[in-house]
């Protein structure tokens, strides 16, 4: 087995061993390079494989996407349905705390590999994870059919809240500032005319910048999503006092009606065949993992999503 870790000398593939109690053997086809695995690998270094955006097979060949919180399953939240509350989910998650996808294979608590719908390709599962954390974050805020919605910002995430409000047939607006990713999103349907006054805004850039246009162009009484990360904290003006906005933070997947919105990711994603060829723009081998992580985190590179396939 071989795994991509953040050592001492940077990114490398490096030799792991596997093969838990009770896991199963995914053989992953491909894995997506997280703005949050840049984070990590910031951190230095780390004897756990990075990735949790992966997919493969099972030994005997069902193709699967891996969820990647090993939720407990019998705390107050996990029985409510809100797996991504769980108090262990940090401390056991693939790619964070426990081996992750940017491997050759990897193994998984059975519970965690979840079987794809027949209409989707692995090649396009790597995206059940970042559609799941928009579908997830666009149910908290309240996104319906009929709804007028902002999305600020046009990463991977905000790309997927494009696709997963639209799904639901709300309409979209999307502000961002690179012409490569405001025509991705124009192709998944989003306008690239801001108005104001908006139902529902959706920040998924992790920026105070964005926190602060959310604000501006929310109507009074609205609701701010938070889908983005903030790896730094953002101020409240009085403006959002002021319209009585009401912030959603959202934080990966859990529950809707009894419904896994990491499985539902799955079927939105078969409707929108498009999302992977607007979302991923870069593909690497295993063996190329330095430089796809190069490429990630350099904005020159006007990269949305790098993927890496053993």
């Amino acid at each position: 087995m071989r795994g991509v870790r953040n050592t001492v000398d940077g990114i490398r593939v490096v030799p792991t061993e596997g093969n838990p109690s009770g896991c199963v053997r995914v053989s992953v086809t491909s894995s997506g390079i997280c703005g949050s695995d840049l984070h990590l690998a910031s951190f230095g270094p780390s004897n756990v494989t990075l990735g949790h955006e992966f997919c493969g097979t099972l030994d005997g060949g069902a193709p699967v996407a891996v969820l990647p919180p090993v939720s407990c399953g019998t705390c107050a939240r996990c029985l409510a349905g809100d797996d991504q509350q769980c108090a262990s989910a940090l401390g056991a998650m693939y790619g964070v705390s426990l081996d992750g996808g940017l491997a050759d294979e990897v193994w998984v608590d059975p519970r965690n590999a979840k079987p794809l719908p027949a209409d989707v390709t692995l090649d396009q599962a790597c995206l059940v994870e970042p559609l799941a954390v928009a579908l997830h974050g666009i149910n908290r805020a309240g996104v319906v059919d009929g709804a007028r919605i902002l999305v600020i910002g046009a990463g991977p995430i905000g790309l997927c809240t494009i696709a997963a409000a639209r799904s639901l047939g709300a309409s979209v607006d999307l502000l961002a500032h690179r012409p490569r990713r405001i025509e991705a999103g124009e192709r998944l349907g989003a306008r690239s005319a801001v108005g104001d006054n908006y139902d529902i805004a959706l920040e998924a850039a992790g920026t105070q910048g964005a926190m602060d246009k959310a604000i501006e162009l929310a109507r009074p009484g609205a609701t701010i999503g938070i889908l983005g990360s903030f790896w730094n904290p953002v101020a409240l003006g009085l403006g959002f006092q002021m319209k009585e906005i009401t912030l959603v933070p959202a934080f990966t997947y859990g529950h809707r009606h009894g419904r896994s919105e990491f499985e539902d990711a799955a079927r939105v994603l078969a409707l929108v065949p498009d999302l992977h060829g607007a979302v991923v723009t870069h593909h690497f081998p295993l063996d190329d993992a330095a430089e796809a992580f190069r490429v990630a985190g350099d904005r020159s590179t006007d990269a949305i999503k790098v993927v890496l396939h053993p």
